[in-house]
């Protein structure tokens, strides 16, 4: 499958939260840790992903109380380990197009001491908790990052990565952004990697 995203800074979450509540339909709160391999030779990048649900009710989110205290949700749902690999691309400067591998494994200890003797080293990582609801095909996650404020992600999933595929995905993604009372320039073309290294003053792995 092919992702096609698009990302905008959130400054007003309230006004976002109650968009969301009349047009779309809540799936989920959950946390995410992500750490990020990279080899620098070749410059392939490998995410390994913790993401625990924290609830489904859309009841249970509170838009003026957020983003939350993890510790103060109690989940009976355990953490997943997943792992990503991007084919990474960037269309009209903010657009990304992604092709997407993915699997899931028990424990993270055997993969990491396999990357670290293939000359991966971790090069950066993030945590965000995220509020996701569906709408008209659209994913479109709240996510909150430490150090980087709110975010709305917009995802949707294609089977091809052809520009008249892409072009109808990018109309589409704007569409909703726009009834989101988002406007265009809160657009963020930056990868999270890319900002977070500037707000730590990382070097690029």
């Amino acid at each position: 499958m092919v992702e096609i995203e698009l990302k905008a800074h959130v400054y007003h979450v309230v006004s976002l939260a109650s968009q969301l509540e009349q047009k779309a339909q809540f799936q989920r709160c959950c946390y995410k840790s992500d750490t990020y391999w990279k080899e620098s030779q070749k410059q392939i990048q490998i995410r390994i992903r913790e993401e625990q649900t924290l609830f489904t009710e859309p009841h249970f989110f509170q838009a003026e109380q957020w983003p939350f205290e993890r510790a103060a949700i109690q989940s009976a749902d355990k953490e997943e380990i997943l792992v990503t690999y991007k084919q990474k691309e960037l269309r009209e400067a903010a657009f990304e197009v992604n092709q997407e591998h993915e699997f899931h494994v028990d424990k993270r200890e055997p993969l990491e001491t396999f990357l670290q003797d293939a000359g991966f080293v971790v090069s950066i990582k993030k945590e965000k908790l995220v509020a996701a609801w569906q709408w008209d095909g659209v994913l479109l996650e709240l996510c909150s990052i430490p150090e980087l404020g709110n975010f709305l992600e917009l995802e949707i999933l294609c089977d091809s990565d052809s520009p008249p595929v892409v072009a109808g995905a990018h109309k589409t993604l704007r569409k909703v952004l726009a009834a989101c009372g988002i406007q265009e320039d809160a657009i963020e073309s930056r990868y999270y990697s890319q900002l977070l290294q500037e707000v730590r003053g990382q070097q690029q792995v």
